[in-house]
């Protein structure tokens, strides 16, 4: 971990950045998950009339990123819209990013089944995927395997001294300062063969990690670290008593 805390260390290759990516340094390959692009859009299309936020808001961020790290690939994770809409904003976004990211690499979500028309219509032949590897490390979404294949691949990545890398989950953590005060702020979370990125969207509500995972790839997976991000700031956190909603929480 460097000294301004805004990155941590979790391998000799891979670094977690309180910007909600994880970067593979040796491989040069940055990771984010759940952009959800077009949430509000999609609310609205539904019938809610929830505000409009800035469409680009995560194309800027994404380009803020590759702008630092200068990366091979773009990994998204997975769910990269919140709703596959016939939205003309959505499109000219979603052809804007495609277009002006080298070396992007889709990774399909349970968010993107109707995707591949809006990628065809910005005339993109970019592959949805429903994972990719970065040397013994596999990244998914996370949604679609069954418990004895996400179990399977567990012990495999263990095995390896790997990981799988998923979104889907949202997680989020409580931070305390035992008195009054407290915050519910977007983690990782860390096991010792899975790591859960946090979702990139700031649409995205976070989910507390204790409750039951959607993801066969979480569940039954202890997460006694999670790296809390308070800002431009990382925190890691030691989780202690993970099974209960209670959980206690001391920073290393």
């Amino acid at each position: 971990m460097n000294n301004d805390r805004s990155r941590y260390r979790l391998t000799e290759d891979l670094w977690l950045d309180a910007r909600r990516a994880v970067w593979f340094a040796r491989e040069a390959v940055l990771v984010v998950a759940d952009l959800h692009l077009g949430c509000s859009w999609a609310h609205r299309h539904g019938g809610n009339l929830v505000p409009l936020s800035p469409i680009q808001e995560e194309r800027e961020r994404l380009r803020a990123l590759a702008d630092s790290y200068h990366p091979e690939k773009i990994v998204l994770l997975g769910d990269i819209v919140h709703r596959a809409i016939p939205v003309p904003a959505l499109k000219e976004e979603l052809c804007a990013l495609i277009g002006e990211l080298k070396g992007l690499v889709l990774v399909a979500g349970n968010h993107d089944r109707r995707l591949r028309p809006l990628l065809d219509g910005c005339g993109l032949s970019t592959p949805l995927l429903d994972e990719y590897a970065v040397g013994d490390f596999l990244l998914t979404h996370g949604d679609s395997a069954s418990a004895e294949t996400a179990l399977r691949r567990r012990e495999a990545a263990r095995t390896r001294g790997a990981r799988i890398l998923i979104g889907h989950e949202h997680p989020a953590i409580n931070i305390s300062d035992g008195v009054a005060t407290s915050a519910k702020c977007p983690c990782f979370l860390v096991g010792e063969d899975v790591l859960v990125l946090p979702a990139f969207s700031g649409w995205a509500a976070g989910s507390n990690g204790t409750r039951r995972f959607m993801s066969p790839y979480a569940r039954g997976v202890e997460f006694p670290l999670a790296v809390a991000i308070l800002g431009d700031k990382l925190l890691p956190v030691r989780r202690a008593g993970y099974a209960s909603e209670k959980s206690a929480i001391e920073a290393v």
